[in-house]
């Protein structure tokens, strides 16, 4: 049942990342990083899920430090993408969008984690 749910949440994952590259969204320099960093963080938690050992551990153990902080960067300061929603303060919708990016993204990082220790 667990793979069940990793893998749905894979999918959760890399369908909106391939989307939104087909779609021609990735203009800026941090989104263009933010895409490599996402597909390489996606890569490690599909070799968890899959058990298949695609590089040596030490790099995992890099990607997870480096993906981690650039995913907290990214979302704290980088991230324009915050549309105003109607009744809502900008401070409110940044504040929602940090915490719902910070839900989404612990399953990412314990898996990753535990590939890579």
């Amino acid at each position: 049942m667990s793979d069940i749910l990793w893998i749905l949440y894979l999918g959760v994952l890399g369908a909106p990342a391939i989307g939104f590259l087909l779609k021609g969204k990735y203009k800026t320099a941090s989104m263009k990083i933010d895409f490599l960093v996402s597909a390489t963080t996606w890569t490690g938690l599909f070799g968890y899920v899959t058990e298949i050992s695609i590089v040596p551990a030490l790099l995992w153990k890099v990607v997870f430090f480096l993906g981690l902080l650039w995913d907290l960067l990214f979302v704290l300061y980088f991230d324009q993408s915050d549309e105003a929603i109607e009744g809502m303060s900008e401070k409110t919708v940044k504040m929602t969008t940090v915490i719902f990016s910070i839900i989404m993204l612990i399953p990412l990082y314990y898996g990753l984690f535990r590939y890579a220790f």
